[in-house]
Parts: C-alpha cells; sequence; structure tokens
C-alpha cells in the first residue's frame, strides 16, 4: 500500500494551475495519467507530477486539446529516443574511426 504522503490532490493541482478537474479526468481516460482514489478523493502519485505539469503546459501555452496531448507525448519521447541512440552511433563511429586511424 502507498503512504498518502506520496500523493497529491488532484482538486489542490488543479487550483493551484488553474485548469478544470474534468481536463485531469479526460487525461487519465486517455491512459496519460493514473488517478489513485482513497475515501472518494482523487490524488494522483507524486512521481507522476512533471508528467501532469508538462501536460497543463501542452494544454495551456500551446492550446493543444486533451486529445493531441498523447500524440504530442508520444512524437515527444520518439524525439528523446531517437536523440540518445543518435549520441550512441556518434560515439561508436567515433570508436571506429580512432581503431581505423590506429592500423
Amino acid at each position: 500500500m502507498m503512504e498518502n504522503s506520496s500523493l497529491i490532490a488532484i482538486d489542490a493541482f488543479c487550483s493551484f494551475h488553474n485548469v478544470d478537474i474534468s481536463f485531469v479526468s479526460s487525461i487519465q481516460e486517455q491512459d496519460l495519467i493514473t488517478i489513485v482514489f482513497v475515501e472518494e478523493t482523487g490524488f494522483i502519485q507524486e512521481e507522476k507530477l512533471p508528467l501532469l505539469e508538462k501536460i497543463v503546459r501542452l494544454y495551456k501555452e500551446l492550446e493543444i486539446n486533451p486529445e493531441g496531448i498523447g500524440v504530442v507525448l508520444h512524437l515527444l519521447d520518439r524525439i528523446d529516443f531517437l536523440q540518445k541512440e543518435n549520441q550512441s552511433l556518434k560515439r561508436r563511429l567515433s570508436r571506429l574511426e580512432s581503431l581505423e586511424g590506429n592500423l
């Protein structure tokens, strides 16, 4: 069982970020976050706070609708993966080039 101290109340989060609770519910419906209920009060896990804040920024600052946020998050994850793969390949190429130069 998780401790309540690692949970953040959805209503407090929504009040702080000036978003409607229905927005957070729509994000949950898309399986982007999980809401944990304790005695009929909705919470998110503290470690998911950065993701939810990122989602709110996409929604408020870029005016991306809740349906598009999942697509944007997927594309951002894909970009991150490809950048890491690119760096790995560059390091590998550099090592191969240095080995070739020593022959």
